[in-house]
């Protein structure tokens, strides 16, 4: 049985707020309306003032007003003595005992909860209230039949009566969402946030609990965009509500962003102390965290608001799995305690098992998570919850067909459910592609789109990526890995569905994820800029091999230093100059805080810098503990331990001892850099002021010069150039803009000579080296711009602009031999250049070096795999080294990508008749 859609017709008793107050004067009803609406928007204080003022006039709803002020402040002892004096002063009203038994329910004492609904019953058997928490009751016992009964009363009351107050209509939504989950009424969700909450807002547009729990509705579905919509027009209401800010800090942890999360938690525990669910997210916010230790103690605490709640034990219970090991039947263990005592009161305690799997996959307990999620299902299978679970879990770990078949399931009891949904999307994409197998992997692929992509990932992670890696972990995971390759499919780019496939929602920042047994990656085909794809397999493939062998028990920022260190590249220059500004700011990320410089950064140098520390650490580790310290830290968090445990079982040291050799290791590094200290960058109105403070400071007036330039503002730049040189006459960025002014109007010479006479060659700034080395060029007078540019580089070497700028002179002046060097180094520096991988083949090609040619034309390839000239290349210089096996496999490549392509078909056919 469903809800029947309708409106509900206004009467004056609904809108003057409380059934109670029905026949009042309006005078009274304008005074009530006023305490109701200063307590809708969270003026807690003055409401209970304005409640106290009509005691004498209306008692009960006084009361009851103050009641409720009291329950949103947490003060949960006033409000208890509040409703009990009501109660002795009202007894024939069966409000106070259902407010009564709620507020036993909420604390967990479910007899009393129970005493007090049925007293309230006894009163008014349509109390909405009482019988809502009658149903809750019967659920927490595992009285499944009486909950669903009960959730159904609501369903026939609200078609049978005209419902018109909106708490009326929030308990109808709750009672009815329960019944919907229960019984597979998935359409009922869309009555519900379009029909039914917004006719509670239709009678009184102050009444924010509808947005509210339209919001928990939403985010149930994983729908963050209509959740913060709703949550946006509650808090707008009402700010003050502690349960909004809760359910904000849930939507924030949905998306992993934990200041965000934070800052909500602590606003709604200041509001309402007393708040379980902003203990609960508490929790889950230090579990997210990696404090585990803490959210157990959280916990704990948290159980004195209730002792019983399944929501806070199933937490506690995860906590102590993490904590103590997951050794089930051992009465000693704090888990089984909790357990034994969880089942006892209620057999069909699904909520419990179903949040002790939530919480061990999002820690990569997979093995122990997938027990929970079962248990869950067997004992309530009402939930709605544990088979979407339970099938993401699958899809993380490969198991594509057993995930389809609950994905399947899930989507049929819950089709608004996005992350299902969205997956389910990703097997059809998947259910279309081609299959590649070799030995140990399994390679999934668009046939039409990345046919030859996939078979060079193939070979390359077979014969170069596994044998290595393996060899270097001591491991070999059980079974092929699986890794799939998605292009664009449905109107949806390649990196869509590549997050998709590894979260079910729309944007992850990289562009290769592992799950542990299986690794997602978007095609550089389909993306706008390319990228090393060799690379990007290479690195997740350590991640297999790291969180299968130590059960997936290692850190986030240790898997991600072994990936990184085994890429194989120098720390690049953006990197170095992050790296010292962290040491001069003393904002380095520590053990305790860089994970979240994965999960979650600030920022995008924040995430840069959480790569470059962790591989900073492990190069500390080698230097400091031998060449087997990487291997001995991994077989320590292979026991499971903590960080600051597994230190010690490795390396016998405490991790504040640790952290102080690793910064004094970065230090050394950092003092060896000679990067450049360039001055703050100011906005040009700080200029301003900065220049106006101090109007005798040549090198703000050169600045702001330089500025003015830049905004054509010619003549105050020439006034404050000019300023400069009158006490700098070398002024170096001053002079450059007087060159500037000189070329305006055509006159080079002047140009170069002001350039000449103001460089400084014990510290060349790098805008006017950068103008007079490209006049030198202009006028083909490349070494001069060669001798400019390699002073630059000497002074700045961590810049790659003056590599760039030697490239662009030697390849002017034809000095082939000086390009490769400067190319080779451009090409250590960054992975991803294809351009320059490509130019170093054909130099080598052209200098009948045929080992560079293969290198550096397999180089470019592992970017961009479509480029048929790279495979030419390549087929020339296999056949020079006298290669035909190899000659063939890339001529027919480059037919395959351009079957018209010059001269291909013609070597082919006269290679095959080659002896």
């Amino acid at each position: 049985m469903s809800l029947v859609p309708r409106r509900i017709a206004s009467s004056l008793a609904a809108a003057i707020v409380f059934s109670i107050v029905a026949g009042v004067g309006l005078a009274r009803a304008d005074e009530l309306d006023d305490a109701r609406r200063m307590y809708l928007s969270g003026q807690y204080e003055e409401a209970t003032e304005a409640y106290k003022a009509l005691a004498d006039k209306q008692p009960a709803a006084s009361a009851l007003g103050v009641a409720h002020c009291q329950l949103a402040a947490g003060l949960l002892d006033e409000v208890r003595q509040t409703l009990t004096s009501a109660t002795a002063k009202h007894p024939e009203d069966a409000h106070f005992p259902a407010e009564l038994a709620r507020l036993a329910f909420d604390a967990g004492d479910y007899p009393r909860a129970k005493e007090q609904a049925a007293a309230a019953l006894k009163l008014d058997e349509n109390s909405l209230l009482a019988r809502w928490i009658t149903a809750e009751i019967a659920r927490v016992t595992g009285d499944l039949q009486s909950a669903d009964a009960s959730y159904k009363w609501f369903v026939d009351y609200y078609n049978r009566e005209e419902v018109s107050d909106p708490d009326d209509l929030r308990l109808i939504a709750l009672a009815a969402a329960q019944f919907a989950r229960w019984n597979r009424l998935s359409d009922q969700f869309t009555f519900l946030v379009n029909e039914l909450l917004p006719d509670a807002l239709d009678e009184d547009e102050r009444y924010w609990p509808a947005h509210y729990e339209a919001a928990r509705l939403y985010l149930e579905k994983y729908n963050e965009a209509e959740a913060t919509r709703e949550l946006n027009a509650a808090l707008a209401i009402n700010p003050h509500a502690a349960e909004l800010h809760a359910a904000a800090a849930e939507l924030a942890l949905q998306g992993y962003n934990l200041d965000e999360a934070k800052r909500s938690i602590d606003r709604a525990l200041q509001l309402n102390p007393k708040l379980r669910s902003a203990w609960q997210f508490k929790s889950d916010w230090l579990m997210a965290d990696f404090k585990v230790e803490d959210a157990a103690q959280v916990l704990e605490q948290a159980l004195k608001l209730n002792p019983v709640s399944e929501e806070t034990l199933g937490r506690l219970a995860a906590a102590y799995i993490v904590l103590d090991g997951y050794r089930p039947g051992r009465p000693d263990s704090r888990f089984q305690k909790l357990h034994d005592e969880v089942v006892s009161r209620n057999p069909h305690s699904g909520v419990f098992f179903f949040t002790i799997g939530t919480r061990l996959e999002e820690r990569r307990k997979f093995t122990e998570a997938e027990h929970f999620f079962q248990q869950a299902i067997e004992r309530l299978p009402q939930l709605i919850g544990p088979q979407a679970s339970l099938g993401m879990m699958y899809m993380r770990l490969g198991d594509e067909p057993q995930a389809q078949k609950l994905l399947d399931a899930a989507f049929e009891i819950d089709p608004f459910h996005l992350r299902v949904s969205n997956t389910l999307k990703v097997l059809e994409v998947l259910d279309g592609y081609q299959t590649l197998e070799t030995e140990h992997f399994v390679i999934k692929f668009d046939a039409e789109k990345d046919k030859v992509l996939a078979r060079y990932a193939a070979d390359y992670l077979e014969n170069e990526v596994y044998p290595t890696l393996c060899k270097q972990f001591a491991f070999e995971p059980q079974g092929k890995s699986l890794f799939e390759i998605f292009n664009q499919a449905r109107n949806t780019r390649a990196h869509g569905w590549f997050s998709a496939r590894m979260v079910g929602l729309p944007y992850i920042g990289t562009v290769g994820a592992c799950a542990g047994k299986m690794v997602a990656m978007a095609s550089p085909n389909d993306m706008p800029e390319k990228f090393n794809w060799a690379r990007v397999l290479k690195h997740e493939f350590v991640h297999v091999l790291n969180l299968q062998q130590t059960d997936f028990n290692i850190p986030h920022w240790y898997t991600e230093a072994l990936a990184t260190l085994n890429e194989g590249y120098p720390r690049p220059e953006s990197w170095n100059r992050l790296l010292a500004e962290r040491v001069a700011n003393d904002s380095l990320f520590n053990l305790d805080n860089i994970n979240l410089g994965f999960i979650r950064p600030q920022s995008s140098d924040g995430w840069q810098m959480a790569y470059c520390q962790s591989e900073l650490y492990a190069e500390y580790m080698l230097a400091a503990y031998g060449e087997d310290a990487l291997a001995k830290l991994l077989a320590a968090y292979r026991e499971n331990p903590n960080t600051r445990a597994a230190l010690r079982r490795a390396f016998d040291v405490e991790q504040a001892d640790f952290e102080q050799g690793y910064l004094e290791y970065v230090t050394r590094i950092v003092a060896g850099l000679s990067v450049s200290q360039k001055p703050e960058e100011l906005s040009f109105a700080e200029l301003v002021r900065a220049q106006q403070a101090d109007p005798g400071n040549a090198d703000l007036a050169a600045r702001l010069a330089v500025a003015h330039f830049e905004r054509r503002a010619y003549p105050q730049a020439r006034q404050l150039a000019r300023k400069a040189l009158e006490s700098a006459p070398k002024q170096q960025q001053a002079s450059y803009v007087i060159a500037r002014l000189h070329l305006l109007v055509g006159d080079e010479d002047q140009a170069v000579e002001t350039l000449n006479a103001a460089l400084d060659e014990a510290a060349p700034d790098e805008k006017l080296v950068t103008l007079l080395a490209g006049l030198r060029i202009k006028a083909q007078k490349y070494d001069e711009a060669e001798r400019l540019y390699l002073l630059a580089a000497k002074h700045d070497p961590q810049n790659n602009v003056w590599r760039k700028a030697l490239a662009r002179v030697y390849l002017l002046s034809g000095d082939d031999q000086k390009l490769s060097g400067v190319l080779a180094e451009l090409a250590e520096q960054d992975s991803d250049d294809f351009t320059v991988r490509k130019k170093l083949a054909q130099l080598a090609l052209a200098a009948k070096d045929y080992p560079a040619t293969v290198k550096w034309a397999n180089q470019a390839i592992q970017i961009d795999v479509l480029d048929a000239d790279a495979h030419w290349m390549l087929a020339q210089a296999y056949r020079e080294l006298n290669q035909p096996k190899e000659t063939r496999r890339a001529l027919n490549t480059v037919l395959e990508i351009d079957s018209d392509y010059p001269g291909a078909k013609e070597l082919l056919k006269s290679f095959s008749r080659d002896p």
